[in-house]
């Protein structure tokens, strides 16, 4: 008959991300984007970043739609993406994580 011998280590831990540089600015640069939009990227993790595609508010529906500059927000968020990115010999590695994709 075998015998059950319960083992009380833990369970091994998934192997860490080591983090690298900040890439958020090479981000900027590397990603599709259309002629009007403007890019942000925030690191959020050790190669996770969350990146916005922010283009120009339509103001057809304001109540003053020739009102410019700071006065009002003019550009919303059109698109909005974790990324996990890092850096290889060839460029940047950036794989959309599309379980918390938006927009």
């Amino acid at each position: 008959m075998a015998e059950l011998i319960e083992s009380s280590a833990a369970p091994p831990k998934p192997p860490r991300e080591e983090p690298t540089a900040d890439l958020s600015a090479e981000i900027i640069k590397s990603v599709e984007r259309w002629p009007e939009d403007r890019v942000t990227c925030r690191r959020i993790g050790a190669n996770t970043y969350r990146c916005n595609w922010w283009s120009a508010a339509d103001k057809s529906g304001d109540d003053n739609p020739r009102m410019e500059g700071l006065l009002v927000t003019t550009h919303r968020v059109r698109k909005s993406r974790f990324l996990n990115v890092t850096k290889s010999m060839g460029g940047l590695v950036i794989v959309e994580r599309s379980e918390v994709a938006s927009n």
